[in-house]
C-alpha cells in the first residue's frame, strides 16, 4: 500500500523533531545509568570509601583499606554484675537501605586472632549501662582455628538464637559473601558455598548497619572491600549520616524560654550517642529543646577507656561536635564512677591505682580541654550501706580508689582535673542529697573538708532521681541545702532529674518543684533531665525482652510531650 502524500509531508516536516527527541531520550537514559541512584540500585554500593569510617572507634583508614584494632569494650551493669560485649557500629557513617534480596561481600586480610563483621537491622540501644541487641547476624572469622561462625540475634534475647560453624582453610585475603534470598541467608567464602540458615526475619526493617570487632590482645584485621549488590528484583542504596543541626528558633522551646527568663539557667538532658544519629524525632527534640547536653554513657570510664592502652574518643567527640555546632554547652559525665570502672583498672595492683587514676583523668580532660565547660569529677562516692555512716563513718563507699588512697582519692581527682583544664568547672555529683538525712549530712561534711584542704571543687550536683516510695523532693530542704552550699562558695545544679510513675500530677509536681528551687537559688546554674524519651530511658527494665519501658521522662515512648513538659514551659515563663 502506498503512503498518502499528506502523511509523507507530515513525516518530512517533523523528522528533525523526531531525531532531536530520540537524542534527548538517549542522553536521558545515559545520564540515569551514570547517576549514583542507578549505580546504587543496579551495580552495587562500595562502602569502603565512606569517610564516616574515620568516626568509627578503633578504625584507621590506610591506603590498603581500613584497619580495625581490638577494643575489648564491655558494658558494666549498674548492679556490678558481669557486663556485655559492646562492639562498635558505624553509626556516624553510611548504612544500607534494602528492599527484597541482596548480596553483601567483605574482604578481610591480616587477621591476627579474629575478625568479626556484623549486620544490624538497627543499631543497638544502650540503656544506661545495658545493651539491647536488635535483630542482626554476626560473621566471626577465627584465624587461629580456621573456623567461621555465623550467629543470628532476632531481637527477643540478649543471646544469639541460631548458629552455624564452618571449618575452612583461610587464605591471605578472605572474601565472605552473605546472600539474602527468599527467607534464607547463604554464606560463602572465596566463592565457595559454606552453608545457609533461615533469615528469622532479621532484615524486615529495610536497613543494615555495619559493625566490626576483633578479639582483644591481637593486632586486629584489615578490611579491604565492603560492597552491597541487589539480588534478583531486590534494591540496595547507600544512606548517609544525617545533618546534625536543628534550628533553635522555636520561642517556646525549653532552652529559649530559659534564656529569656531573668535567671538564664542552662536547660539540659543526657543524650545517647546512637539515637541522635538514627532517630530523627529524638535528634530534633535534643537539639531544639536543650542548651546543655550530658553524654549519657560515652564518657564513662568503661566506655572511653576500656583497656589500659585503649581510649575511645570517637563517639564522645561526635557528641561534643554536635553540641558545639548547635551552640550547646557540654557537661562531662563522668571521670570517676565506681559502677563504670573497667575490670582492668580493678585488677591492677593497689599501688598502681593512683597512677592509673591520674593518667585517666589527665588524658580524658586534656583531650576535651576548651570544649567541655564542666565535669562530674567524682560521681556517687557515697554508699547505700547504713553502717558506713555510723560511729563517725564518712559514708564513703570503699571502692578501689578508696582502698588505696582513702578519702584523698577525691582530692587527687579534683586537683588532676583542674590541672588538665583550669577553665572547666568541677562538680561532685550524687543522689539522695535533696532531702535531710545521713546522705546529705555526709556530703556536706565532705565538701567542707575538701574546701578546708584547698581542693578545687566548684559545685555539687543534685541528681534528683524520683523513684516513688517516699522518694520525693522537699522544696524547703532542697532550697536550704543550696543556700548552705552557696555560703561555702559552691555552685549547684539539678543534674539528673527523672520522675517515675504514671501520675501526670506527681510528675508535674516534682519536675516543677526542682526547677522552681533552682530558678530561685542564686548559685544553681543548670537543670538537666536524665534522658529525653521513655523510648530510650534509663528506667527501661534491664535485660528484659521484649522491652519494658520506664515512665520517667518528659516525652513518652511515642515521642509525645507529657503534661510535665508543658508545666516546665509555664514555670520558665514566670520571672
Amino acid at each position: 500500500m502506498q503512503s498518502k502524500p499528506y502523511i509523507k509531508s507530515i513525516v518530512k516536516l517533523f523528522k528533525p523533531a523526531f531525531i532531536i527527541a530520540g537524542l534527548i531520550c538517549v542522553i536521558a537514559i545515559y545520564e540515569f545509568v551514570s547517576s549514583p541512584l542507578f549505580n546504587n540500585f543496579t551495580e552495587g554500593v562500595n562502602f569502603i570509601q565512606d569517610k564516616g569510617w574515620s568516626h568509627f572507634p578503633g578504625a584507621e583508614i590506610t591506603l590498603e583499606g581500613i584497619h580495625f584494632k581490638p577494643l575489648g569494650r564491655i558494658i558494666i551493669h549498674q548492679d556490678g554484675s558481669a557486663g556485655q560485649p559492646n562492639p562498635p557500629v558505624n553509626i556516624n557513617g553510611q548504612h544500607l537501605k534494602v528492599i527484597g534480596d541482596f548480596i553483601i561481600t567483605a574482604t578481610l586480610s591480616k587477621i591476627d586472632k579474629t575478625a568479626s563483621f556484623k549486620l544490624y537491622s538497627t543499631p543497638p540501644i544502650v540503656y544506661d549501662q545495658w545493651r539491647y541487641e536488635p535483630p542482626s547476624i554476626d560473621i566471626n572469622v577465627d584465624a587461629a582455628n580456621n573456623y567461621i561462625t555465623a550467629r543470628i540475634w532476632d531481637g527477643t534475647s540478649g543471646d544469639s538464637m541460631d548458629m552455624r560453624i564452618f571449618k575452612v582453610s583461610l587464605t591471605a585475603k578472605t572474601t565472605i559473601s552473605i546472600e539474602h534470598k527468599k527467607g534464607q541467608i547463604n554464606i560463602s567464602m572465596n566463592n565457595n558455598i559454606l552453608g545457609d540458615m533461615p533469615d528469622h526475619n532479621i532484615f524486615s526493617s529495610g536497613e543494615i548497619w555495619f559493625g566490626m570487632d576483633c578479639a582483644y590482645g591481637g593486632t586486629g584485621f584489615m578490611l579491604t572491600a565492603l560492597d552491597a549488590y541487589k539480588s534478583g528484583t531486590g534494591l540496595v542504596e547507600a544512606a548517609d549520616a544525617p545533618t546534625l543541626f536543628t534550628s533553635q528558633s522555636n520561642p517556646y522551646s525549653l532552652r529559649n524560654l530559659a534564656d529569656v527568663n531573668s535567671k538564664k539557667i542552662k536547660i539540659g538532658s543526657t543524650v545517647a550517642f546512637g539515637r541522635i544519629f538514627t532517630d530523627e524525632q529524638y535528634r530534633k527534640i535534643a537539639l531544639e529543646q536543650f542548651s546543655m547536653i550530658t553524654p549519657e554513657n560515652s564518657m564513662k570510664p568503661s566506655f572511653i577507656h576500656p583497656q589500659p592502652d585503649i581510649y575511645i574518643f570517637e563517639e564522645a567527640d561526635s557528641l561534643v561536635g554536635i553540641a558545639l555546632d548547635n551552640k550547646m554547652v557540654v557537661h562531662g559525665h563522668t571521670l570517676i564512677y565506681d559502677k563504670s570502672t573497667p575490670d582492668w583498672m580493678k585488677k591492677n595492683a593497689k599501688e598502681q591505682r593512683q597512677k592509673i587514676m591520674i593518667s585517666h583523668i589527665k588524658n580524658v580532660v586534656g583531650h576535651f580541654k576548651g570544649k567541655i565547660t564542666e565535669w562530674d569529677v567524682v560521681n556517687e562516692p557515697f554508699s547505700e550501706k547504713n553502717d558506713l555512716y555510723q560511729n563517725g563513718g564518712t559514708g564513703l563507699e570503699s571502692n578501689l580508689w578508696f582502698e588505696e588512697m582513702g578519702e584523698e582519692y577525691i582530692d587527687i581527682a579534683f586537683k588532676t582535673a583542674h590541672e588538665a583544664d583550669p577553665s572547666a568547672k568541677l562538680y561532685l555529683n550524687d543522689f539522695g542529697s535533696e532531702r535531710n538525712g545521713q546522705h546529705w549530712d555526709a556530703l556536706l561534711s565532705l565538701v567542707k573538708r575538701l574546701i578546708q584542704r584547698g581542693v578545687p571543687i566548684d559545685g555539687v550536683g543534685f541528681e534528683a532521681h524520683i523513684y516513688g516510695d517516699g522518694d520525693y523532693i522537699n522544696p524547703d530542704q532542697l532550697k536550704k541545702h543550696m543556700e548552705i552550699l552557696d555560703k561555702l562558695g559552691l555552685l549547684t545544679r539539678i543534674s539528673e532529674i527523672d520522675v517515675t510513675g504514671d501520675s501526670p500530677k506527681e510528675q508535674i509536681n516534682q519536675y516543677v518543684t526542682a526547677l522552681d528551687v533552682c530558678l530561685r537559688a542564686p548559685n544553681c546554674t543548670s537543670y538537666t533531665t536524665w534522658g529525653i524519651t521513655d523510648l530510650y530511658g534509663s528506667t527501661t527494665r534491664s535485660d528484659r525482652y521484649p522491652l519494658v519501658y520506664g515512665t520517667s521522662l518528659l516525652w513518652d515512648k511515642n515521642m509525645k510531650a507529657k503534661p510535665a513538659y508543658v508545666a516546665l514551659q509555664k514555670r520558665l515563663q514566670e520571672q
